[in-house]
C-alpha cells in the first residue's frame, strides 16, 4: 500500500485482488465471506462491523442473504477497512466527501468480487482488451453487459482503456481508465463509431436480444 490517494483505487482493487486470491477466487459471496473470516448474520440494517469481537461482521436484510451483490458491497467495506485505506481516505477528505469516496470504491469493487480474475485472463487471452471481450465475459459470468465491462476495463487500473454501451441512440453505460471517450453518460449518439478517428483501437460488438453496442477502446 502506498496510502497516497492518487493511488486510491489502483491500492484498493490490488488489495482485493490478493484477498481473492488467497480464497481461490471463491464467486459465491457467502462462501468467500466464510473463506475470509466475515460472519455474515440476518439483521434490520445493511451494516459492516469489521472491529467486532471475535472478527468482522457484516449485517445484512434477509432478502440480502445470500448470493447477493449487497452481501458483497459490504464484504467490500470489510476490505476497505482491512486495507487501512478507509482511515486514510476520511483523513483526507473528511467525513462527508470521505464517505462518498468509500460507497463508490465498496461499488467498485463488486465486479471483481462476482468475476474471477482467471474468467477474466482467459477471455483476455483469447479476444483482448475488445468489445467481444466484453461479451464473453457476461456470458461466462451470468452478470449484465455493463458489470462484464467494468471489470474488463477496470481490469488494471494503470492501463489506458475505455468503453461503453448504448442505448438506442444513447450512451447508457460508460466506463474509463485513464482514456478519455468522445462523449459521455446520456449523451444522443446515433452513430458512435463516427466519433473515432480511423487510427484508433477501438472495437464494437452489438447485442441483437438488447439492441445495445459494446464499444471498447485501448491505448
Amino acid at each position: 500500500m502506498t496510502y497516497d490517494t492518487t493511488y486510491l483505487v489502483s491500492d484498493y482493487i490490488r488489495y482485493v485482488r490478493a484477498l481473492l486470491e488467497y480464497a481461490g477466487h471463491e464467486k459465491h459471496a457467502l462462501k468467500l465471506a466464510r473463506v475470509l473470516e466475515m460472519r455474515v448474520r440476518i439483521g434490520l440494517l445493511n451494516r459492516t462491523y469489521p472491529e467486532a469481537a471475535g472478527g468482522a461482521r457484516i449485517v445484512v436484510q434477509p432478502w440480502y442473504y445470500g448470493n447477493s451483490d449487497v452481501l458483497r458491497h459490504e464484504m467490500a467495506h470489510v476490505m476497505l477497512w482491512w486495507s487501512g485505506l478507509e482511515a486514510e481516505i476520511v483523513a483526507e477528505f473528511g467525513d462527508e466527501v470521505g464517505w462518498n469516496v468509500i460507497e463508490n470504491l465498496c461499488n467498485h469493487a463488486i465486479p471483481f468480487l462476482r468475476i474471477p480474475q482467471p474468467l477474466v485472463d482467459h477471455v483476455t487471452a483469447q479476444h483482448g482488451v475488445t468489445a467481444q471481450a466484453v461479451r464473453e465475459i457476461q456470458k461466462l459470468s451470468g452478470t449484465p453487459p455493463d458489470m462484464a465491462m467494468c471489470r474488463l476495463i477496470y481490469d488494471d487500473p494503470q492501463a489506458a482503456r475505455a468503453a461503453f454501451i448504448t442505448n438506442g441512440h444513447f450512451i447508457q453505460h460508460v466506463a474509463q481508465c485513464n482514456w478519455g471517450l468522445p462523449f459521455s453518460w446520456l449523451d444522443r449518439i446515433p452513430e458512435p463509431a463516427r466519433m473515432f478517428p480511423e487510427e484508433a483501437n477501438v472495437s464494437f460488438h452489438t447485442l441483437p436480444s438488447r439492441h445495445q453496442l459494446i464499444g471498447v477502446c485501448w491505448g
